[in-house]
């Protein structure tokens, strides 16, 4: 009979034994099964992204619309750089979103404007900002359900600051804002406000029949389907995306009082589109960006700081700010990040930069 403490040794190395080698073995195990599988996922992600992103437009034409890089100037003076974009047409200096507003900023040497587009009843492209008339106009019509006939009679300067200068100034159609932009040679960023997907052909139509537009003008959107859409059908199209925190759960952003009024009141749809938002600003700088071959981003100003400049710029894409009134704020993006500049106001421009405001 064996001795007791040498069999207990036996039976102890033995249970290490099987221990080890069964170790090993679902190891082994692992590596021919969990890894290949792994890999296999990694190609199938690999190629599904390589099959569905679009490829950035040339980007000769990115910088014959936009211009070079700011950060550039002190060497190449001469050369064309995007400052400042006027907001609605400079929008606190005359009726947001109207040909007089457009006009005057051309007068006052800003030839870079965006406007917002959506669509009527009837399906008319307009320029508008709103979903209802009641922020600018003697009416509390919803844009979406008026048809263009009634739109027509309706004015938009009643309750501007400046309004006897700009007495029945009417809501614009799309292509009459183009063919005035592009007579005054005014680049143009092109902001869609619907989901509708008829707004889709509509702006492919668009450049279709201004080819011009091509170098002329950028496609921007809060909604990232809508602009994929668009580059996929014509990756010729500049495009850029527009963020703030809380989009899609919220109706506005301050970075002093944080979220403004919630949409929905109700809790599952407003978690539900608190989910949206934390998913979205994870993908952006990491997978949307490139797979709508974006050329720039439109940040709110509130969020924007040399790191994020930095790490977009990385990327190959460029950052401007929105909405920036104050004077003090544009010097800190002009002079200090040396980034264009979207704002509701051209006055003091001429403090901010030392040459034309293109």
């Amino acid at each position: 009979m064996c001795n007791t403490g040498l069999c207990g040794i036996l039976k102890n190395c033995g249970l290490i034994f099987i221990y080890i080698y069964g170790s090993c073995h679902i190891a082994f195990e692992m590596i021919q099964t969990i890894i290949p599988i792994g890999i296999i996922l990694i190609f199938i992600f690999t190629f599904g992204l390589y099959a569905v992103k679009v490829p950035p437009p040339d980007e000769d034409t990115v910088k014959k619309l936009i211009g070079l890089p700011l950060t550039e100037e002190s060497e190449n003076p001469t050369e064309y750089y995007m400052k400042t974009v006027a907001h609605r047409g400079a929008g606190l200096d005359a009726p947001e979103n109207s040909l007089v507003a457009f006009d005057l900023c051309s007068k006052k040497g800003c030839n870079i404007i965006e406007f917002d587009v959506t669509l009527t009843a009837d399906n008319v492209p307009v320029v508008f900002h709103d979903k209802t008339l009641d922020r600018v106009a003697d009416s509390e019509k919803v844009l979406s359900k008026t048809l263009w006939e009634d739109l027509q009679k309706i004015d938009i300067s009643v309750r501007h600051p400046y309004r006897e200068r700009f007495i029945n100034t009417r809501i614009p159609t799309l292509d009459e804002t183009v063919q005035q932009l592009l007579k005054a040679e005014q680049r143009m960023f092109i902001d869609i406000k619907t989901q509708n997907g008829k707004i889709i052909d509509i702006i492919l139509d668009l450049y279709e029949k201004y080819p011009s537009l091509h170098s002329m003008a950028v496609v921007t959107s809060f909604y990232p389907n809508i602009i994929y859409y668009i580059r996929r059908s014509n990756p010729k199209i500049v495009c850029s995306l527009a963020w703030r925190p809380y989009s899609f759960a919220n109706v506005s952003y301050n970075a002093m009082t944080g979220p403004g009024e919630r949409r929905s009141t109700n809790i599952l749809k407003h978690l539900f589109l608190c989910l949206c938002d934390n998913l979205h600003e994870w993908l952006l700088p990491r997978l949307t960006y490139n797979i709508l071959g974006l050329s720039m981003v439109l940040l709110h100003k509130d969020v924007i700081s040399p790191k994020v400049v930095a790490d977009w710029q990385a990327k190959g894409v460029r950052v401007m700010a929105w909405t920036v009134n104050h004077p003090i704020d544009k010097q800190y993006f002009a002079k200090t990040l040396k980034i264009t500049y979207l704002t509701d106001t051209l006055t003091g421009e001429s403090t901010v930069h030392s040459n034309s405001l293109e």
